[in-house]
């Protein structure tokens, strides 16, 4: 009996040993795959100058537009004079977080999906890479679809540098093949742009 419950006991820890050699354990760093933020994004767009504005928010030059993104802060209170667009938005490039600080260039498309939010993303996946693999200067979200319709953010380094970027990006056969995949899942209207200080 002695005999047999060594030799199991041999098995087992023979087994446990080819186990752990064949087991791989594999870590995954880049944070494409997670720690994506959710931003409440409050926009004011107004027709007439605003200097009374929160210091928190973000202004254009002729104080006409402001905005801010925070973790925190929900819906804010209306300002006389101005359009309030109040949305959630969904990180895409979460590498890019230092282009939220500073001085901001800010490229806004609304936009109107024919597919559920998650097709939207399966879509956007080859840009996202490309943008990742180019290290483009760049962070982009989406907001959370509302009827269809969403919010399409971009936040350049810089107006020459989106600029540079879009004429390379033009001349390329990857924005082809975007466009086509995009015109299927979405339509987007001509973004507006803003300067942030």
């Amino acid at each position: 009996m002695r005999i047999l419950i060594k030799l199991l006991i041999a098995i087992f820890i023979i087994s446990c040993s080819k186990t752990e050699d064949s087991t791989q354990i594999e870590l995954i760093t880049d944070s494409y795959f997670f720690q994506k933020k959710i931003y409440n994004m409050n926009l004011y767009n107004c027709s007439k100058p605003v200097e009374s504005v929160n210091s928190s928010y973000k202004k254009t030059s002729d104080s006409l537009n402001f905005y801010k993104f925070s973790e925190l802060t929900e819906q804010d209170d209306q300002i006389d004079d101005c359009i309030q667009t109040y949305t959630q938005v969904n990180e895409l490039t979460p590498l890019k977080q230092e282009l939220l600080l500073g001085d901001t260039y800010m490229e806004l498309s609304y936009c109107n999906s024919n597919v559920e939010e998650d097709a939207l993303l399966a879509t956007l996946a080859s840009y996202l890479k490309y943008l990742k693999d180019n290290n483009v200067q760049v962070w982009t979200g989406i907001s959370k679809m509302e009827n269809s319709n969403f919010y399409w953010i971009n936040i350049w380094e810089s107006e020459i540098y989106r600029e540079q970027f879009l004429a390379e990006w033009l001349n390329s056969p990857n924005s082809g093949k975007f466009a086509k995949a995009l015109s299927s899942s979405a339509v987007c209207q001509n973004p507006s742009t803003y300067l942030f200080l």
